[in-house]
């Protein structure tokens, strides 16, 4: 019998997939980013996951992507989770959840790319350093900038995070997995925009990187991550042929935070100071960005309901009500499902049920909420108990109702 020798397996391919998270209203923004993935990165898997509920508007067959459903992530007390978020925040807050879903999933690395993405040729070197360290995140800034405009937008990023949330890949590897377990364990809690407790939504976590997963990768492309942020540093070229460089190297992804389509003279809501006339050659990517969503169905999705913008008897979730519901303690034992009404038991018979705090005829427990979480209030009004209750009512009439947007009591 003649013996073979043995041959050595070959090796495994390392399965890679990219995914976007966006609720309905945002939705050609997914499909700008997944088209633009696509074009440059073939035979690559690319998901996106509805931070909402379809309502019948979205067929999964006519999508350039695979659709993931807020039922298939195994939220935590999922009424909770979609109650206690606005629309964006709630985006925000799921992306671990959708980075762990993936890798549990069959897939040995993933990349998550926030909505607001263009992506302009493939993506080669994510997948290298992906292969070899557990996390590969993208710094805002490369290097110190010069003069006082560069100083305001350092201090900018010194709040938002050292790290952008809108580019960061994960392998399997189990430290990359502990990361991912303590994100989650973050953002199912404290996914807001409240800069004086140092949170800037999901993103400020990220700073933890280096130091929580030793074997992480920080990758300092300059083609990668150009952004808003950094375009004073990042220069941006087209050739004739139409390739983009930054910094005379391929310009593969782009991001377009805070851009409106309806306002094309400037890059960001954020930053009003850089628009198209500063731009130089960067200003091309915005109009080709504005052309993919307009493509992507940007004026019909837009107008699109959020699901969870309201209680189930049509009124509308002011975002105060959702952050009074996240500080009450116990709130989900008290009150059940935040969205139902019908219960006498339930979150929005208690917000309009008179306050259970002092002796207070009149106000209610989400105007006494109102009261005890604003300073300025406190002070004008003081104790509610005396006189001062008549002109804080007046005031809730005539100011506060408009300024939070609800109903009369």
């Amino acid at each position: 019998m003649l013996a073979f020798p043995h041959l050595p397996e070959a090796p495994r391919p390392f399965r890679v997939a990219a995914a976007t998270i966006a609720s309905k209203s945002r939705w050609a923004l997914a499909r700008a980013t997944a088209k633009s993935f696509l074009e440059h990165n073939p035979g690559i898997p690319f998901y996106a996951l509805l931070a909402d509920e379809d309502e019948g508007l979205i067929d999964p067959d006519r999508e350039p992507f695979s659709i993931i459903r807020l039922d298939q992530l195994g939220l935590p007390e999922k009424d909770r989770f979609c109650f206690q978020y606005s629309e964006m925040e709630l985006s925000y807050a799921l992306t671990p959840y959708l980075i762990e879903y993936l890798l549990n999933n069959g897939f040995d690395g993933a990349l998550f790319l926030k909505q607001e993405t263009m992506v302009l040729d493939e993506l080669g070197p994510i997948w290298e350093k992906l292969r070899e360290h557990p996390v590969v995140v993208t710094p805002h800034l490369l290097e110190p900038g010069i003069g006082d405009e560069a100083l305001a937008w350092e201090i900018n990023v010194l709040r938002a995070g050292i790290f952008n949330g809108g580019v960061v890949a994960f392998s399997g590897h189990d430290e990359g997995r502990e990361f991912l377990s303590w994100w989650k364990e973050m953002t199912s809690r404290e996914c807001f925009l409240a800069i004086e407790k140092g949170l800037h939504y999901e993103q400020r976590w990220l700073d933890f990187v280096p130091t929580f997963v030793p074997s992480c990768h920080v990758l300092r492309d300059p083609g990668i991550n150009v952004g808003h942020w950094n375009l004073f540093q990042r220069r941006v070229a087209v050739s004739p042929d139409g390739r983009v460089t930054a910094c005379g190297v391929s310009c593969r992804i782009f991001r377009f935070s805070g851009y409106e389509p309806d306002n094309p003279e400037r890059s960001s809501k954020y930053n009003v100071a850089v628009t198209m006339d500063r731009a130089g050659a960067a200003a091309q990517m915005f109009e080709r960005y504005r052309s993919l969503l307009i493509e992507g169905g940007y004026e019909t999705s837009r107008r699109w309901p959020y699901a969870y913008g309201h209680f189930d008897n049509g009124v509308r979730v002011a975002d105060i009500t959702r952050r009074i519901y996240h500080d009450w303690p116990g709130s989900v034992e008290r009150f059940g499902n935040p969205f139902s009404t019908a219960s006498a038991e339930s979150f929005y018979r208690w917000l309009n049920a008179p306050a259970e705090e002092g002796n207070l005829p009149g106000v209610t427990n989400f105007w006494n909420s109102v009261y005890r979480r604003r300073p300025d209030l406190l002070s004008k009004f003081g104790d509610l108990s005396s006189d001062n209750r008549g002109r804080f009512e007046t005031w809730i009439r005539t100011t506060g109702i408009k300024e939070y947007g609800v109903m009369e009591p």
